[in-house]
């Protein structure tokens, strides 16, 4: 199952990247949408290449189907891995996998920030695959529709705190 977006935010491509990567900006951001034990495991960015490995607990923003109870817990830890690269002058691209513990799952996704005249955008493509049998597309549905809504809190907490 795929989900794609479009964000648009007011400042520059190098204001919103480097708001990416700032450690301030993370915890913040990730206060905001009621995570915890926000652990920045890895952060480097160069003029040409980044790298940004987040661990974190979330609740689920969306009411667990019935048919998934085995899986609930009231939180899991969740690793995300993004890889960044300056794709030309204006553009970074980035590609990143995101593990749930515990959710036999796979969610991977692609992001792609562009410099416009007035501000910048983010291309987010999320992908979300899981193979059980009878019960595997409800957890990609289900787990789908719980990212599309964090995606959308995300971007509206990073849009308020470049302001």
């Amino acid at each position: 199952m795929e989900l794609e977006v479009t964000h648009a935010y007011d400042s520059g491509l190098e204001r919103v990247l480097a708001a990416f990567f700032a450690e301030d900006h993370i915890h913040s951001r990730n206060e905001k949408v009621g995570a915890r034990n926000v652990e920045i495991q890895e952060r480097a960015l160069s003029e040409q290449t980044g790298k940004l490995v987040i661990s974190r607990e979330v609740q689920s923003a969306t009411q667990l189907p019935g048919i998934l109870a085995s899986f609930h817990r009231d939180w899991h830890r969740v690793r995300q891995e993004e890889h960044w690269f300056c794709k030309d002058e204006g553009e970074w691209h980035c590609e990143f996998r995101v593990h749930i513990d515990g959710v036999p799952a796979k969610i991977k996704g692609t992001m792609r920030l562009q410099e416009l005249e007035s501000g910048c955008q983010n291309q987010l493509t999320l992908n979300v695959r899981c193979d059980l049998p009878l019960i595997g597309k409800t957890v990609a549905k289900f787990l789908l529709d719980d990212s599309r809504r964090k995606i959308e809190r995300e971007h509206l907490i990073t849009r308020e705190l470049l302001a």
